[in-house]
């Protein structure tokens, strides 16, 4: 299996048979084999995970489905960057609530189990279930505690975030893409901290690190107990198999 980190917190998810890009919004995308059906995830409509520019892959990948969280805008927008969806339509493009769970087949014909959550900030994660492994994308679903947020507010921020992680308690996660974010300071390991106690993973992605990748080093040397967990990036575009 090959995951390449694209950029913040876009990946694209090799998994032999099937391609799955989370939350692209800038950066060189690599190639695709076009023969492999392609699923594109946007967890909200924040312009750091999602560019309309996504909706011209239908016309180069004609197995491509996408996966948007609801509220984020596509319609006009589809048509407008897509030739091939102006022509047959928006059948091609999923809209989720958050809190739902929706099977969609792909061209090869295996089907993938979409599970929504809740974000602590706008729209969705995204649990995925394909092959009989378990692939969870959080998008902006983060422990958000803040130091210009009053106590009260960072005390609901928390108890949001655990309603949610407690929607994954003690589940078994093949791969997982969870924010590290820098503008945090000392609070910014305690969505990651609290997300790896919850779950059982067996590797993880950070992100959302706005290029400030020695915050990856930071938090191992924190936690040395995950170093064969938590991946190490370093540059965009950059290729780990696992």
């Amino acid at each position: 299996m090959k995951i390449i980190y694209i950029a913040h917190s876009g990946f694209l998810l090799d998994t032999g048979n099937a391609y799955f890009l989370f939350d692209y919004y800038k950066g060189m995308l690599p190639a695709i084999d076009k023969d492999k059906p392609l699923v594109v995830f946007v967890s909200h409509k924040h312009q750091d995970h999602f560019t309309p520019q996504i909706f011209s892959l239908a016309d180069t990948h004609p197995n491509t489905l996408f996966i948007l969280a609801k509220g984020v805008p596509y319609k006009h927008l589809a048509l407008k960057f897509s030739r091939q969806m102006a022509m047959h339509g928006l059948d091609k493009i999923f809209p989720l609530k958050r809190d739902i769970s929706e099977t969609v087949t792909l061209s090869n014909r295996k089907e993938l189990v979409i599970k929504t959550l809740r974000s602590t900030d706008d729209g969705v994660a995204f649990l995925l279930f394909y092959e009989g492994k378990r692939y969870y994308h959080a998008g902006d679903l983060n422990l958000w505690i803040l130091n210009s947020n009053t106590e009260s507010e960072n005390k609901n921020m928390e108890k949001r975030f655990l309603t949610e992680m407690e929607k994954l308690k003690n589940m078994d996660i093949d791969i997982a893409f969870v924010p590290l974010d820098p503008r945090l300071g000392d609070n910014a390991y305690c969505g990651l901290e609290t997300f790896l106690l919850y779950t059982n993973c067996h590797c993880v992605f950070p992100m959302h690190c706005w290029g400030q990748y020695s915050i990856i080093d930071v938090f191992l040397n924190k936690h040395p107990e995950y170093v064969n967990i938590v991946k190490k990036i370093s540059f965009e575009n950059q290729t780990i198999v696992v």
